[in-house]
């Protein structure tokens, strides 16, 4: 207990202290006002989670690896069931998987919050049919910055967006016995619509990063002008985009793909435990990345600079208010550790293939959407009152 109420005490003592914590609480007043900001992030996150449980008791039903009720309550066959049993090592297991999903979730801060399937499917859908004239907006955002090249740049964005359809099918109707060449059709079309979440997922990003800036300044607006704004912005950080992206594919993406051909087998041989080191260390690189480069994109979002520009002022951003920035950092960390901490011990306990345990992963997003929020408001809130 001493331990515990130790934590708590530091806790409240680096909330009260800290010198952004002025942000804090003005992130904490603008989700009150635009509770669509967390309701946004919760939403998709529950989508995701939602999708998957259907996925693994769909699986179950097919003659896989079926969902339990409640795991056994000893090594024994006639064991009775029990609806929590932590694993001996189970805590400090928590306390290390639990430092890189909350590094990524606080890059996440300055690239995309949370996860978009499937809900990007749907958005595909609109986006095709040109709901809204979101595909029009687009297209001519990118035509006015881009020009000629503004062409490849939607047929890209189009094959993306159409291969999402094709990975939602795969994961809902995957053969028995899958051939090594429907792997590899299965891992390109992953690839090309995993390009599609993100382009939607950023879209996401700026419509909320909007939402929290139309607060700071008190401007009231209307729903879809905001949209089209985020699309207009968007656009302005495409090139961004483009080098998060291909840093991704570079490091994460096609490893993964060329693993499953025997000529690239020599670079990316097909071994689980390296390549799990190689996609660790390469989701590390990125978040560190996004981290150190945490204003580029509100530069983009908020004052639609150019990628040139957008790169000097954030470095005068942060030659000015770097005690800041790592303060911020600082606190976002602390939080998302205790969250992926929190997440991963009741996983531990009620068991990741229980009714209990897919019934608290659906449930999650609704208690680290606020948080995440929470966090993304501040930071526009800090962005703005430091000189952003």
């Amino acid at each position: 207990m001493t331990a515990y109420a130790l934590a708590i005490a530091g806790y409240a003592l680096l909330m009260l202290s800290n010198p952004v914590r002025g942000s804090l609480r003005d992130g904490w007043l603008c989700i009150r006002k635009y509770p669509a900001i967390w309701k946004t992030l919760a939403w998709l996150g529950c989508a995701n989670a939602l999708f998957h449980a259907i996925v693994r008791i769909s699986a179950g039903w097919r003659g896989g690896t079926q969902v339990q009720w409640a795991r056994a309550g000893g090594t024994m066959p006639d064991s009775a069931p029990v609806l929590w049993s932590m694993p001996a090592n189970g805590i400090d297991e928590s306390v290390k998987c639990a430092w890189i999903p909350a590094f990524e979730s606080l890059a996440g801060l300055f690239n995309i919050a949370v996860t978009t399937f499937p809900i990007a499917v749907f958005a595909a859908a609109g986006f095709l049919l040109n709901r809204h004239r979101h595909f029009t907006i687009l297209r001519a955002s990118l035509r006015r910055r881009f020009g000629f090249w503004h062409w490849p740049m939607i047929a890209g964005v189009v094959i993306c967006a159409a291969a999402a359809f094709l990975k939602a099918a795969y994961y809902l109707s995957p053969p028995d016995f899958p051939d090594e060449n429907w792997i590899r059709r299965a891992q390109i079309v992953a690839l090309l619509a995993s390009l599609w979440e993100y382009l939607f997922g950023l879209a996401v990003q700026v419509f909320l990063i909007l939402h929290a800036y139309a607060w700071v300044r008190g401007i009231t607006f209307e729903r879809d002008a905001l949209e089209d704004l985020s699309i207009r912005r968007f656009a302005a950080g495409a090139k961004w985009a483009a080098i998060v992206i291909i840093s991704g594919l570079l490091l994460i993406e096609l490893p993964q793909v060329l693993a499953n051909y025997s000529s690239w087998q020599w670079i990316f041989p097909n071994d689980p435990q390296r390549s799990g080191t190689r996609l660790r260390a390469a989701r590390i690189c990125i978040a560190i990345v996004l981290v150190a480069f945490s204003s580029m994109q509100a530069w983009l979002a908020l004052h639609g600079e150019t990628l040139g520009r957008a790169f000097i002022a954030h470095r005068d951003f942060l030659k000015r208010n770097a005690g800041s920035v790592m303060w911020f950092v600082l606190i976002a960390a602390v939080h998302f550790w205790l969250m992926s901490f929190g997440r991963a011990v009741l996983l531990a306990g009620f068991g990741e293939n229980t009714a209990l345990g897919v019934t608290w992963t659906v449930v999650w997003p609704w208690i680290a959407g606020p948080v995440a929020a929470w966090m993304l408001a501040s930071w526009v809130c800090l962005f703005k009152k430091v000189g952003g």
